[in-house]
């Protein structure tokens, strides 16, 4: 067992996996933010990918919940049995004498009851202190941006819930936008456009699968088989979706993003906007990956786009830049006087 005189911990508590950096040390959890409980004892039967991998596939005592949804805690005690569970993790690899403080990451815009529950959540399962750093702010810092300048910056971080839109300038948010248009709505209408064209009813696993897959919106079809039941004969069924087909699913959802990201360049004041010309727009989250969305949002807004090395890491690495340096980076914080 490793000794430390207190565990300082950068939590990216998202809507699809939450990642922990422990200071001094790196990443140490990396697990789908999902946890199954026994509705007879009330105990928890498994978190993480044990407990994705049960979704749909459970007896009826058994029920597993995402207590994050669009980056939003929609499930209180959810989420406090699954930091707790967390905490117990690490009680098994580490010693410590102090109990140890949190840094998490949270969407744009959330309300001030919002921001609480967060602190709450975290608080209650036994962290000292929990402070709160808006994604934006993180994701630019894990990509190694320089965000503390007099300059124009934009982010874009498209995650599994939300989309974080953001201009950064003098380490702060001068104009931003949180949109619930990201990877679970591109699920979302990837499942609904199987149904309506094939007739075919599957589980959310297999379309995320798919969309990991065969996800392009440029060049060649690539191609993958989903099983399940047909809607109307109620048989088994399966049917081979191509890139194509996911193209046309999400297209909707990739030209409201564009727009909401156009409002937000349209609100930029003129002199921050000329920065980002010069710059281009940046890039990152999981969402980042479908081959051909950089493009695509390039040729909508008008605008180079570059895209962040490790976009599925970006936001951790930016909290655990901060954690690394506290002292400095604490003026970035949101809702010190909440806690």
């Amino acid at each position: 067992m490793k000794f430390r005189f207190q565990l300082q911990l950068a939590i990216d508590l998202g809507t699809a996996n939450t990642l922990v950096y422990l200071k001094n040390h790196g990443i140490i959890f990396e697990e789908p933010s999902y946890i199954a409980f026994d509705k007879r004892n009330q105990s928890i039967v498994a978190i993480g990918e044990e407990a994705k991998k049960m979704m749909g596939k459970t007896p009826q005592n058994i029920v597993v919940l995402k207590p994050i949804n669009f980056g939003i805690i929609t499930d209180f005690e959810a989420t406090q049995a699954y930091l707790s569970k967390i905490l117990d993790i690490l009680k098994k690899e580490y010693f410590y004498l102090f109990s140890p403080i949190a840094l998490i990451g949270v969407p744009l815009n959330l309300t001030e009851v919002q921001l609480r529950g967060v602190i709450d959540a975290g608080l209650s399962v036994g962290f000292k202190k929990v402070y709160l750093v808006e994604e934006p702010i993180a994701a630019a810092l894990g990509g190694n941006l320089k965000i503390d300048e007099a300059k124009g910056l934009m982010i874009i971080d498209i995650g599994a819930g939300t989309t974080e839109i953001a201009v950064i300038s003098l380490g702060g948010i001068v104009i931003g936008r949180s949109i619930k248009i990201a990877g679970e709505r591109f699920n979302q209408s990837f499942l609904n456009y199987v149904r309506l064209k094939y007739n075919l009813i599957v589980g959310e696993s297999q379309i995320e699968e798919a969309k990991t897959k065969i996800g392009s919106i440029v060049g060649k079809n690539n191609y993958y088989t989903l099983r399940g039941r047909d809607a109307i004969t109620t048989l088994p069924k399966e049917v081979t979706v191509s890139s194509q087909d996911l193209r046309e699913a999400i297209q909707q959802n990739l030209e409201d993003m564009a727009e909401e990201i156009k409002d937000v360049i349209n609100n930029t004041p003129a002199d921050l906007m000329g920065d980002i010309v010069n710059n281009g727009v940046y890039l990152t989250g999981g969402g980042s990956l479908i081959q051909g969305l950089a493009e695509f949002l390039s040729k909508s807004i008008n605008l180079n786009i570059n895209t962040l090395e490790n976009p599925l890491y970006t936001v951790v690495l930016g909290l655990g830049r901060i954690i690394e340096n506290f002292d400095y980076y604490k003026k970035f914080c949101l809702g010190q006087d909440l806690i």
